[in-house]
């Protein structure tokens, strides 16, 4: 009988022990979830901030000074974030931005070799274009904007 009692009273503590080691893996594994959710969000809020700069600039009339702090955006963007990371640069091209006639010119490297070099009637001139964004594309891996397109207009819209 003595060995009936202590049988039972190990199995017993045996079956709380199982119970408590249960209840620590599902609370484990609960506060995993929460963690992974928190970083989820992290991330999509992340991508939303990213994006947001340069969805501010996808509208029907952009002036050209605004085109100039496009350009600013995007070089400093693109200098912060790396390859290596898995990001792809963001790109910029503009229709007509020298002249009406140019085609598909980068909007960086534009502003980057000519706008020094412009007297102030011609940064002045450039200032007062008039642009519309005719395209954004995102990249299909994280959601974040690729490229933006933009023509330029003869008038305001």
């Amino acid at each position: 009988m003595e060995n009936a009692s202590k049988a039972l009273i190990i199995a017993g503590g045996m079956l709380i022990a199982m119970l408590i080691v249960g209840l620590l893996v599902w609370g484990f594994g609960r506060i995993r979830e929460t963690q992974q959710t928190q970083v989820d969000q992290e991330s999509i809020q992340e991508i939303t901030d990213f994006n947001e700069r340069f969805e501010a600039y996808n509208r029907t009339t952009v002036r050209g000074y605004q085109m100039i702090s496009l350009a600013n955006l995007v070089y400093d963007t693109n200098s912060r974030y790396t390859e290596a990371d898995g990001y792809n640069p963001v790109t910029v091209t503009v229709d007509g931005l020298s002249s009406a006639d140019a085609t598909n010119e980068d909007l960086v490297t534009y502003i980057q070799t000519n706008y020094d070099r412009m007297n102030s009637n011609q940064k002045n001139a450039l200032k007062e274009l008039v642009f519309e964004c005719t395209g954004v594309e995102y990249d299909t891996q994280n959601s974040r904007v690729l490229h933006m397109t933009f023509r330029r207009l003869t008038k305001v819209n």
